[in-house]
């Protein structure tokens, strides 16, 4: 039985995003920068990764096999940036024991933590072995057993290597599994998984792995950087690492660093500035990872001595706590007016009272001004009255001058106070809880940060409950956390399986939240994975009546993926459930505009026109659309819009005035066809000859 009704989803909630505009779904790129600062996904930042951190993924080369309905099927990718990282790249101690075991094996294993260069020493391996150009990668479905892979056939070329990532529960058997077929086709395997352990048993075919010399990370990247970007000799620039390396507090920096990645992070902005001195060099170190976390602390260590910043004596009871509520909320609504500081302090303070059942005090007023509850932060405070202005009018908002100080904060918070957890958590419930949508995206940013920390805490603390709730601002909620989470590169897996469950659960709230997770902005590794996923939400009948899955398709859409998706919703055209959804979806792609066109040209109309995506195609989803007694007025402003731009554009005319013949061939949609334009404010003059033509007037 369905667990919602037309009725719950008529009507959007006050406070919640915008259901009919679509940018009010998407999560801001920037909140992950905000959240994890070097560890940022490069998926979501677009930026181009190499070296230690990361290689690219390059173009899907290789369906691997088609496992059925839903079609989210295994698929070999291209590495790209190989040469470039070979040159980058730092000895581990697990170099030599891969290279012995790939000399003696099909397939092996790789286990370490995350953010520990494990990815770059398992593809330098298998470049050593078979050659930069012949390393892919296998990127597998959650939910699809390994053994299919056997099954890849000629998809595996002979002297290739291939990487594949697993959780740790499927690694030992994926390698008893995939040896033979591997070894038949002359390639090797190497499998990786995610291993705290420094010591016990492990399958023999697995090398343990341990992350690289920071300082060596470091001279690497920034030599690279000096020689092969600026034209240095390897004089000059061994002679300027040896200098920065003099500065007080860059070693240190470098050996607090959490893996690699921040190492090279921190070798990329001295690359970029070259500081000439120690001041110039403590600027450009204000702003690494270990400095942040370093200001964290101190930014949540108050005033113990029992002084206080005004030298008046004995602190007042509970001063340490509210200080710190207020600077945590000061983090967590980064860029919001102030006023929701105040309240989300005072509400984590009533949390941070309940959980010690002490008597309620009441929110206190009038009692500390807001710098002196910020203490460090009243810099970055002062600023913000240059710095920022307020979508509300002219109240400040909370600035911090390095945005990835946000997350810090969250981090510090939740890691050294004892007894917060359970108060953070259910501080973050209640601000979802409100009816203003900022506090309900800041909690669950904040959430799905935490969620890097203890994923099924998180999860069935607040975000499955969000997820199953009848409130569309709730379900909104649980997207935006699941997004933030995936954003940080490291649940990514367990962000996905979490999609599955919901996608094909039994609660048809959850399988909403799962089409608002690609409305907000989550893609999988292969398009057809997220597709499969919107199908099988789409078969809902409740969501007949929600613009969920149509968004979801909205925030695939690419010139890359127009093709594709069009030729996924001429299928969804085929079978009823599926029908309102491929009218609706044609309608939000129709909509969006070509940013290269002066004359705001429908991007995909520029796609058909250009016979990048099959014109042929579009006929039946506009018949849909046109006809369709819910959306056939949207439709048919939209259509006139394709009409409008056509006369005012030969470029895109031809392909405009096929699609109208088409139309036109049947009599019922000819005749309302005909209706509409002769009722049209734009064509009152008349039609114009190409149109006439094509509507066989």
């Amino acid at each position: 039985m369905s667990d919602a009704t037309p009725e719950d989803e008529t009507e959007p909630e006050a406070g919640s995003p915008d259901e009919s505009d679509p940018e009010s779904w998407s999560l801001d790129p920037q909140v992950g920068a905000e959240l994890y600062g070097d560890r940022f996904s490069a998926v979501y930042s677009r930026l181009g990764i190499s070296g230690v951190g990361a290689v690219g993924v390059g173009n899907t080369i290789r369906i691997v096999n088609n496992l059925g309905p839903p079609s989210a099927r295994p698929v070999i990718a291209d590495l790209v940036g190989i040469a470039d990282l070979l040159k980058v790249y730092v000895s581990t101690s697990a170099d030599e024991g891969l290279a012995r075991k790939l000399n003696e094996l099909s397939a092996a294993g790789l286990g370490g933590r995350p953010y520990t260069g494990r990815r770059s020493t398992a593809i330098v391996a298998l470049a050593r072995r078979h050659g930069p150009d012949r390393v892919h990668e296998i990127l597998l479905p959650d939910g699809v057993d390994p053994g299919e892979l056997s099954r890849a056939g000629d998809s595996i070329k002979k002297d290739h290597g291939y990487l594949l990532q697993l959780p740790s529960d499927k690694h030992g058997r994926a390698i008893r599994l995939l040896a033979s077929p591997f070894r038949r086709h002359g390639a090797s395997l190497l499998l990786i998984r995610d291993d705290d352990s420094r010591t016990g048993a492990r399958p023999g075919a697995e090398v343990p792995h341990r992350p690289p010399d920071p300082v060596a990370v470091f001279r690497a990247h920034l030599r690279h950087h000096l020689c092969d970007r600026l034209g240095w000799t390897d004089e000059e620039s061994n002679r300027a690492l040896d200098g920065y390396l003099q500065h007080d507090g860059l070693t240190t920096d470098l050996h607090s660093c959490y893996g690699p990645q921040e190492a090279v992070s921190i070798a990329e902005a001295v690359g970029a500035v070259r500081p000439a001195d120690d001041d110039a060099m403590t600027q450009v170190l204000a702003r690494c990872q270990p400095r942040r976390r370093a200001h964290a602390a101190e930014v949540l260590c108050t005033d113990r001595s029992g002084t206080g910043e005004t030298g008046t004596g004995r602190r007042p009871r509970r001063i340490d706590q509210h200080e710190r509520a207020f600077r945590i909320a000061y983090a967590v609504f980064a860029r919001q007016p102030l006023h929701y500081v105040f309240e989300a302090a005072a509400l984590l303070l009533e949390e941070i009272d309940g959980q010690a059942k002490r008597t309620d005090w009441g929110r206190m007023a009038l009692q500390y001004p807001v710098a002196e509850l910020l203490g460090p932060l009243k810099v970055d405070w002062h600023e913000s009255r240059d710095a920022t202005n307020s979508p509300g009018g002219s109240s400040r908002s909370a600035w911090l001058r390095d945005g990835a100080m946000r997350g810090a904060i969250i981090d510090e918070a939740w890691h050294e106070f004892d007894s917060t957890r359970p108060a953070l958590l259910e501080w973050l419930n209640k601000l979802v809880a409100a009816s203003d949508e900022p506090m309900q995206r800041a909690a669950a940013e904040a959430a799905g940060l935490l969620a890097h920390h203890d994923f099924d805490r998180v999860c069935t603390d607040l975000v499955d409950n969000w997820a199953a709730s009848p409130k569309p601002r709730l379900r909104q909620a649980a997207a935006w956390a699941m997004v933030a989470a995936d954003m940080g590169g490291q649940v990514g897996h367990l962000v996905r399986r979490k999609i599955r469950d919901w996608a094909g659960g039994g609660r048809n709230y959850q399988r909403d939240a799962a089409a608002r997770v690609y409305a907000s902005g989550l893609q999988q590794p292969d398009l057809s994975w997220s597709l499969a996923d919107l199908r099988r939400i789409a078969q809902d009948p409740m969501q007949q009546y929600t613009y969920s899955v149509a968004q979801g398709i909205r925030q695939l859409y690419t010139a890359h993926t127009a093709d594709r998706i069009v030729t996924e919703l001429v299928t969804w055209s085929e079978h009823r459930q599926l029908q309102p959804h491929a009218a609706h979806a044609l309608l939000e792609l129709a909509e969006q505009t070509d940013d290269d066109s002066p004359g705001g040209v429908p991007n995909l109309l520029v796609r058909a026109a250009a016979q990048e995506v099959d014109s042929g195609a579009l006929v039946p989803l506009w018949r849909l659309a046109l006809l369709s007694p819910a959306r056939s007025a949207s439709a048919w402003h939209t259509f006139g819009r394709w009409l409008t731009s056509a006369d005012a554009d030969e470029t895109v005319r031809k392909a405009v005035a096929s699609l109208v013949a088409d139309l036109a061939a049947g009599p019922s949609l000819r005749r309302r066809m005909q209706f509409s334009l002769d009722r049209s404010a734009h064509f009152n003059g008349g039609l114009p000859e190409w149109l006439e033509a094509a509507t066989g007037r």
